[in-house]
């Protein structure tokens, strides 16, 4: 059962509660101020903090933009309970780091349904593919989310290998699965050996990959990235594949067609000349830039978006 801290200064609320999420075997906290509640929670470490937004003396966004900027409770899944209920409200509570929001007045089913939410979150954070063994999209996007109300200075990385799929027409299953893992192992070590020391990477199924870097590491990174591999995936062709350029394999009505000796289509989205309120609009502009990121002759393409505005 999960660790709640109840950060509202409705006290009946509050003890209404506590007594129900004890009853359901949590451990439960209350603190009834937001002076203090920040401490509080440093001093339990909750897994899940049910924040009130209207708390006398300190609001509920300046406490979870304090949570998401400590080191030790920056992984709590946070819901938001607001008696306002507007868009704008939640939105900008989002914004701040919440996980999820609740409109007062609420039912005590519902918060259960909520929590039991947060903690399949929370559990799947530390679900890896099982080839890669690498965190997947929803992991990805909640830290991601973080960082920007953090106001970190990042950068998001897209790796589509194109060609993939022609590639696994002709080699099956076993050069799939040596293909990601071996994709896997290089976004790893390529990381390490270009000193990007504070990077996560994600598998986002298939022949996706994102990765999340401090800003001022990215434009040594790609171009690495681009470079090794386009000479290390020849070892995965034959010597008449790699001299002609591409291989052999069946087309939709079964006919033989050549398809490109794989390439990486890399796109890069960032927090330079403009601001992300969450992940998702940073994703919009990643999928973009993956569209103009088309590799030619069998030469991987980075396309950094580099607009000051949405347009």
């Amino acid at each position: 059962m999960s660790r709640i801290l109840i950060v509202d200064d409705d006290v009946d609320l509050a003890e209404l509660v506590k007594t129900k999420l004890t009853k359901e075997g949590h451990q439960a906290f209350v603190i009834n101020t937001g002076h203090g509640a920040f401490e509080y929670a440093k001093q339990i470490k909750p897994s899940v903090c049910l924040l009130d937004i209207m708390l006398p003396g300190v609001t509920g966004y300046q406490i979870c933009r304090k949570i998401r900027k400590d080191p030790e409770l920056y992984r709590v899944a946070v819901l938001m309970l607001t008696a306002l209920g507007e868009e704008p409200e939640i939105i900008h509570g989002m914004e701040q780091g919440a996980d999820d929001y609740l409109v007062k007045p609420f039912k005590l089913e519902r918060l259960m349904d909520k929590i039991a939410s947060l903690n399949s979150l929370l559990k799947s954070l530390d679900q890896r593919h099982r080839v890669t063994n690498l965190m997947g999209t929803e992991a990805f996007k909640r830290e991601l989310n973080h960082q920007l109300a953090r106001d970190a200075a990042i950068a998001c990385i897209y790796v589509d290998v194109v060609g993939f799929e022609a590639y696994c027409k002709t080699r099956g299953r076993e050069g799939q699965d040596t293909i990601l893992t071996w994709m896997a192992s290089m976004l790893v070590n390529l990381t390490k050996s270009q000193e990007c020391y504070e990077s996560t990477i994600a598998h986002m199924g298939r022949q996706h990959f994102v990765l999340m870097m401090k800003l001022e590491d990215y434009e040594r990174f790609c171009p690495y990235l681009a470079e090794h591999f386009d000479e290390e995936v020849k070892r995965f062709y034959t010597p008449q594949e790699i001299q002609q350029g591409y291989l052999l394999t069946s087309g939709l009505d079964g006919k033989e067609v050549r398809a490109p000796l794989m390439a990486l289509a890399i796109g890069v989205a960032h927090t330079q000349y403009r601001t992300f309120k969450s992940g998702k609009k940073m994703f919009e502009i990643l999928a973009q830039v993956r569209q103009k990121a088309q590799p030619t002759g069998g030469k991987s393409v980075i396309f950094v978006d580099r607009r000051r505005t949405d347009r």
